[in-house]
């Protein structure tokens, strides 16, 4: 039988760090602590309203800071004149009251918050007058930054001189975890618990016609009316009724059409014929009296 004599690796000092490694599949950074829940979360373009912040620390308590950014287009912040437009103040509720509203700059809120886990403080916004682009979600971005950092392992690169089996001494490199401070920076709520207010079209104000600027004379195309408020966003709630003339007295137009909800304010409708050569326009006009001309058409007969 073969014995194999086995040789103890005697090991000397750690020679130095060389590098720290962040695994190549390491998540992403986890999202900041809370969710904003905001009423109203629907308004008309231009409208002027009082929102309501909600903050609530559902995943832990939040003994730090909190940002609030107000959209862009939105009434400027300010919590010196109550009453005046852009008023913001801070309630605690449930919060300890180290809670409060610590500075507004710009469209930046700052809050200095201790909650715990449960707890939940309000910001009141408001006169404020959104924005008068209609869009499908202002983010009021919230981002939240604890006092205290977290502690995580990182993985080092480590030289070593051993031993090996021959006597002979060469440096290794190990990988060794290490326990490492990490500081407290602001980061994003999740995109589900951001406070997100929807701004529609406000009351319709006129009615807007698009044509083709170049059409062949007996060759059908199609034109699209639009229902549009004072600032030009699409009046989703139009249920008006529209006619059509044209500057061809041959023209095949459509009949009268009746807006319904579903529509969201735009139609296209097809089958338009115009067979009268040179510049021609279409008129659309509704039951309210709201009239508009389409652009200019080219008619060709070719």
């Amino acid at each position: 039988m073969k014995i194999v004599k086995l040789h103890r690796r005697a090991l000397v000092p750690v020679l130095g760090l060389v590098l720290l490694l962040v695994p190549a599949q390491s998540p992403a950074a986890a999202p900041g602590i809370g969710r904003v829940d905001v009423t109203p979360d629907h308004v008309a373009a231009g409208s002027t309203n009082t929102f309501k912040l909600t903050f609530t620390a559902d995943t832990g308590p939040l003994q730090g800071q909190a940002l609030i950014d107000i959209p862009r287009g939105w009434s400027l912040p300010q919590a010196n004149r109550l009453g005046a437009t852009g008023y913001v103040a801070l309630a605690r509720d449930t919060c300890s009251s180290a809670t409060k509203l610590l500075r507004v700059s710009g469209y930046r809120l700052t809050i200095t918050t201790d909650c715990k886990r449960g707890q939940r403080f309000e910001v009141t916004y408001g006169p404020a007058t959104a924005a008068t682009l209609a869009a499908d979600g202002y983010v009021f971005l919230t981002q939240t930054k604890p006092t205290v950092g977290v502690t995580k392992i990182k993985l080092v690169k480590v030289k070593k001189v051993v031993t090996n089996r021959t006597g002979k001494r060469v440096t290794r490199t190990i990988v060794k975890r290490v326990r490492v401070l990490v500081p407290p920076t602001f980061r994003p709520l999740a995109a589900k618990k951001q406070p997100v207010v929807v701004v529609n079209g406000g009351p319709v104000d006129h009615l807007v016609l698009n044509a083709p600027t170049i059409a062949t004379a007996g060759t059908p195309f199609s034109i699209t009316v639009r229902a549009e408020d004072v600032y030009g966003n699409t009046t989703s709630g139009y249920t008006g009724t529209v006619g059509f003339s044209s500057s061809d007295p041959n023209a095949f137009l459509p009949t009268p059409y009746q807006f319904t909800t579903n529509d969201l304010g735009a139609k296209t409708l097809g089958g338009v014929i115009l067979r009268a050569a040179g510049t021609q326009t279409i008129t659309v006009s509704d039951n309210s009296g709201r009239v508009d001309v389409s652009n200019p058409i080219a008619v060709y007969s070719f």
